[in-house]
């Protein structure tokens, strides 16, 4: 599982690297929209977990999780789309992309007291 990699590395760069390197080879045969939400699912628990321990404002905290949830978007979400729909997919990806920052910007406020229960 990518997360149980992630969490060995030390730095947050580390962790995203280590996650997204693991991921990449778990989903090598094919990815699908189940599984690209397991990822940025994951990545989100990943990195509230490791912005936590820094000691910098909240808004900023807020703004690495959600740039860490788009990255994994990124490297991911153009697997699950079959190659007939990829000229439609090129048009909407920009809006999917917000909506995955967005709600990974809400995700943050609800995931934030059970990672940290969890520690």
């Amino acid at each position: 599982m990518p997360i149980a990699v992630a969490e060995d590395a030390t730095g947050l760069n580390q962790k995203l690297a280590a996650y997204i390197e693991v991921a990449r080879q778990k989903v090598s045969d094919g990815l699908t929209v189940s599984e690209l939400a397991e990822l940025v699912l994951g990545a989100l628990r990943l990195s509230i977990a490791a912005v936590d321990d820094l000691s910098a404002p909240g808004a900023d905290k807020k703004a690495t999780v959600v740039e860490m949830a788009a990255t994994v978007f990124d490297q991911f979400a153009d697997r699950v789309i079959p190659l007939p729909l990829r000229p439609v997919w090129w048009v909407f990806r920009p809006a999917a992309r917000s909506l995955v920052c967005s709600l990974a910007a809400g995700a943050v406020e609800v995931l934030l007291p059970l990672i940290r229960s969890a520690k």
